[in-house]
């Protein structure tokens, strides 16, 4: 039977008055990947951040790797939410590269002061990874110098720095126009096929049905509907779903 590497139940989170996530239920296996498509306000972000503890939930329950983050929306200690914390990695839409970093740098500091690696321990891990984004000629380079795509490549390298086991994409080519957009989805589509455990929010509806184990329409702050990318695409049931997946159409 396979790992279950994330597992939500019915997580709630509001925002004042503004219930952003209502009842939100899924799990992902390892080595699987996870589409989340709908419009924008639905509350996928909100979720990513949720997961990566970057915002805090308000009810529901998170496992992840089988540990609990948060149960009935009531958290565990912090020393555990911080091992559980290693086990996940966030690429933002934005980038989110430090600017008076080189390329390298941004890549090595969180090696250095999370996983307490070596200046060269953590510049061979970086170099690696340049290599496997076809830019280990930018390792000395600032972010102002890089394309929109060139900064997206470094940002995945310096969240696979920190050997995460789940990745998660936060609308990763909304920056990027289509040539560039095509450079990231062949990476992400690459790490796929290293079977690396993966959510990925995105309006790419070509590649989530072609990458995709599962997939999960939202809106609203609830799951409208949910299954096999192929099925959710080509045919989905719920007349919002099928609105939504045909104004992508052509």
């Amino acid at each position: 039977m396979s790992e279950i590497m994330v597992k939500a139940e019915n997580i709630r989170k509001a925002f004042g008055s503004l219930l952003v996530l209502d009842d939100i239920s899924f799990s992902l296996e390892r080595g699987k990947v996870l589409s989340i498509i709908g419009p924008s306000g639905s509350g996928k972000s909100t979720l990513l951040r949720i997961i990566t503890q970057l915002e805090k939930a308000d009810g529901g329950s998170l496992e992840i790797k089988g540990e609990k983050l948060f149960e009935s929306g009531v958290y565990a200690k912090p020393d555990i939410q911080k091992r559980i914390g290693r086990y996940t990695g966030l690429v933002f839409q934005s980038f989110n590269l430090f600017p008076h970093f080189s390329v390298l740098r941004n890549i090595t500091e969180a090696q250095r002061s999370v996983l307490k690696k070596s200046r060269a321990e953590a510049e061979e891990k970086a170099y690696g990874l340049l290599r496997k984004m076809s830019l280990e000629d930018k390792a000395k380079s600032y972010p102002c110098e890089l394309s929109g795509g060139q900064m997206q490549r470094v940002s995945i390298a310096r969240a696979l720095a920190l050997d995460p086991e789940i990745l998660f994409f936060d609308e990763p080519t909304s920056a990027l126009d289509p040539e560039l957009t095509r450079d990231i989805l062949n990476v992400i589509r690459g790490l796929a096929e290293e079977k690396m455990t993966m959510v990925v929010v995105t309006h790419e509806m070509n590649f989530a049905k072609g990458i995709s184990d599962h997939a999960i329409f939202m809106e609203g702050g609830v799951i409208v509907e949910e299954g096999d990318p192929v099925s959710l695409f080509d045919n989905p049931q719920n007349k919002r779903t099928k609105e939504f997946v045909r104004s992508f159409e052509g």
